[in-house]
């Protein structure tokens, strides 16, 4: 191994052979051993397009317009072969069913090492201790055909973790898992970055990944670098509407609040949303119109995205179009899995505001791991354990036994215990953005336009991210 930084990105940019304009522009930082960076931004702000540089996908997969240099281990990636990159970076992709090759769970676990030659000896120690710190063990005898999502997700991790990377890339983990497996892999990341590994987490979810204790964060808009450092002053540049934050930043910017691609297969996007009216004899007519409509609704109105393969958009944008070609439809009852899965938090609360607003719409039933979002926009939660319903209520009831949600692996995020201070008693739970604005007006302001009652509450919970 070599003495420095693990991971050296200079000047990056990078174009997608059939793309206008770079998805990344001029990015620049280093990693060294041991150090968790958190890369956050909203969909297609180019976060996929930095890992796939990391890895060696661009530019040995992904075809285009490079410039700029990614060393691992002091070497370029332009002049290792991805087989040597494999060693060296470990890569769990958003969606991890992609990733998994063998039937079962034991032989996935195995297929790393015995593809580079490592003795059995050697591998059956890797397995015990990777099982272990993975907590997968029930998980072992299993087919991989029989994984939820989030076991494939903690399979996935599992794997990489097989091969001993000195750097380990984690795009989105948290999308399918439960908080308490969520819980359970940070304080694992935790771990290897204590003991050396270099970690990059790639995640919309912010206020849960502090359990990680990221040294800094690559804020990422539009391709290029917005911020670059330790995470109190990302909190403090970063658009909380962009990114789900702690609630205490909602709070202490409460002034400005009153001024995928398994159902993807068409060539286009436009292809894609009108394959179900085709196929039901829809009236063409009006097919230009339920295209831009269907498209706005899950916020893909952009220019040429019609025209795009769906393949080429991001994982988010890729989930959001799936829901796009659903809406096509015009359906009665929309059923959603995970809707906020690759999803910036601007890009999930716009989109249930938007479903809330569809005429003709008589039910919604979503399944999520994302309580903020189901508590902020569900009229009735059915909460899950065990296979069996353990509370069904509005949000407020659900959520009104602190012991019963925490032993259905769920936690209690800030904007419950903001929820819980500021409006026991009402009748609705109220999102971030709304109850900030709530508690401003209610606890009224001084002169410099803060919250003046709410100070306490703030300085709380300022104090709790610095003790993460």
């Amino acid at each position: 191994m070599a003495a420095g930084p693990v991971l050296e990105v200079e000047s990056l940019t990078f174009q997608y052979r059939r793309a206008t304009e770079p998805a990344i522009r001029d990015i620049s930082f280093s990693l060294e051993p041991g150090e968790v960076l958190l890369v956050a931004g909203p969909s297609g702000c180019g976060k996929s397009t930095l890992i796939r540089a990391i890895n060696g996908l661009i530019p040995h997969s992904y075809r285009g317009e490079l410039s700029g240099r990614v060393a691992v281990d002091g070497r370029a990636t332009t002049e290792v072969r991805l087989r040597d990159l494999a060693v060296l970076v470990g890569t769990v992709l958003q969606d991890p069913r992609k990733q998994l090759v063998a039937s079962t769970v034991s032989a996935e676990l195995a297929f790393g090492p015995e593809n580079l030659g490592i003795p059995r000896t050697e591998m059956r120690q890797r397995l015990a201790e990777v099982v272990t710190a993975s907590g997968i063990e029930h998980l072992v005898e299993r087919t991989t055909d029989q994984l939820s999502g989030g076991e494939a997700q903690q399979l996935a991790i599992a794997g990489a973790l097989m091969l001993r990377p000195q750097l380990l890339v984690l795009d989105e983990p948290l999308a399918n898992l439960d908080p308490a497996a969520a819980y359970r892999l940070l304080e694992l990341v935790r771990g290897l970055a204590d003991g050396g590994t270099a970690v990059v987490i790639v995640e919309h979810r912010v206020e849960d990944v502090l359990e990680a204790r990221p040294d800094r964060v690559l804020y990422l808009e539009e391709g290029g670098t917005r911020y670059l450092g330790p995470l109190p002053g990302f909190l403090d540049v970063v658009d909380p509407n962009l990114v789900k934050v702690p609630f205490s930043v909602h709070l202490a910017r409460a002034h400005v609040f009153q001024n995928p691609s398994q159902m993807l297969f068409a060539p286009n996007v436009r292809d894609e949303i009108l394959f179900g009216p085709r196929n039901l004899d829809r009236d063409a007519s009006g097919f230009d119109e339920l295209v831009t409509t269907s498209l706005a609704r899950v916020n893909l109105a952009e220019p040429e995205v019609e025209s795009r393969p769906p393949l080429t958009l991001s994982y988010g944008q890729q989930k959001r179009l799936a829901i796009g070609v659903a809406l096509a439809l015009k359906p009665r009852t929309l059923v959603l899995d995970e809707p906020s899965a690759g999803q910036d938090h601007r890009s999930a609360t716009a989109f249930m505001q938007e479903i809330e607003r569809i005429d003709g719409l008589e039910s919604v039933y979503f399944v999520t791991h994302d309580a903020d979002l189901a508590l902020t926009h569900a009229d009735r939660i059915l909460l899950m354990r065990d296979g069996r319903i353990a509370a069904d209520g509005t949000p407020l009831e659900v959520i009104a036994d602190r012991e019963r949600w925490i032993a259905c692996n769920l936690r209690f995020t800030s904007l419950m215990e903001a929820n819980a201070r500021w409006r026991s008693g009402s009748e609705r739970f109220l999102g971030a953005q709304e109850l900030a604005a709530w508690v401003a007006e209610a606890s009224g302001r001084t002169e410099e336009g803060r919250v003046s009652q709410a100070s306490n509450w703030t300085r709380d919970m300022e104090e709790g991210l610095e003790g993460t």
